[in-house]
């Protein structure tokens, strides 16, 4: 007699996409990670190369060994813009982010409705991507990183009348904003040393106009609690309330390089 594993996908493939590489995480029906890899291809990658490694990963073969049942993609490139449902129009996708990106023949767009806040995030998916996993696995879920952090922060909004949610990935850094529940800025930014990093959180509290004394700051990804990192110690000196919310990461993850990063993102 067959287990009803082996007769039924259960688990659960999410993949992680930015500009220079991708991750990929197997989790069960209880989101208990299962199976991960991450790969870094550089700087200046095309789609066309991202494609062509997942497609030695993510294979028929694979999705069926690994009992998939579901596929959702995140999207991380700063291709996005957050529009407010009261100026939104499905038609008008290209015209969100012209002036905030590079556009180029080809491009597909696509939005996230979010809810809680009455907005929707505008964005740049990988054509050739999401066309190379609906041919071997159906219809899936993508989205972008943006629609998932905001939604979380505007939850924990409510815990203070101030309020900002951070996400590390890398050298990107994704900061959502909140004061009184109203999302005050969307955003992201490359950095490449502790001062860096500090530089953009405090400068965004001084630009919003911010109480240092008050606002929570959370932080998820690959930003830690612990004496080795500088740029935490930079701004234990000017923020008061600093958290972290990352997800209980099993010993066997624990030193995985993009595991926190994708891992909290679900």
């Amino acid at each position: 007699m067959m287990s009803e594993s082996s007769t039924y996908p259960i688990n659960r493939l999410s993949i992680f996409i930015l500009q220079d590489g991708f991750s990929f995480l197997v989790t069960d029906s209880l989101t208990t990670p299962l199976f991960f890899k991450n790969f870094k291809l550089g700087n200046s990658q095309s789609t066309s190369e991202l494609l062509k490694v997942l497609k030695t990963e993510i294979t028929p073969a694979f999705i069926e060994i690994q009992n998939i049942a579901t596929l959702e993609v995140i999207y991380g490139n700063p291709q996005f813009s957050i529009v407010p449902q009261a100026y939104f129009e499905e038609s008008h996708l290209p015209h969100y982010l012209k002036y905030s990106s590079k556009l180029i023949e080809g491009d597909d767009f696509s939005y996230d409705e979010i809810l809680p806040i009455q907005a929707n995030t505008v964005y740049i998916p990988y054509v050739n991507i999401n066309n190379y996993l609906f041919e071997i696995f159906g219809s899936f879920k993508f989205t972008h990183l943006f629609s998932g952090l905001i939604e979380k922060a505007f939850e924990k909004s409510f815990s203070s009348k101030e309020y900002i949610r951070i996400h590390v990935s890398g050298h990107l850094l994704y900061v959502a904003a909140f004061r009184n529940q109203k999302l005050l800025l969307s955003n992201a930014f490359a950095f490449e040393t502790s001062e860096d990093f500090a530089y953009y959180i405090l400068f965004t509290i001084k630009e919003l106009n911010l109480n240092r004394e008050e606002v929570i700051t959370e932080f998820t990804g690959d930003f830690l609690d612990t004496e080795e990192n500088s740029a935490l110690a930079i701004l234990s000196t000017y923020l008061r309330h600093l958290s972290f919310s990352n997800a209980y990461t099993p010993p066997a993850f624990e030193n995985l390089e993009g595991f926190q990063e994708h891992f909290n993102l679900l």
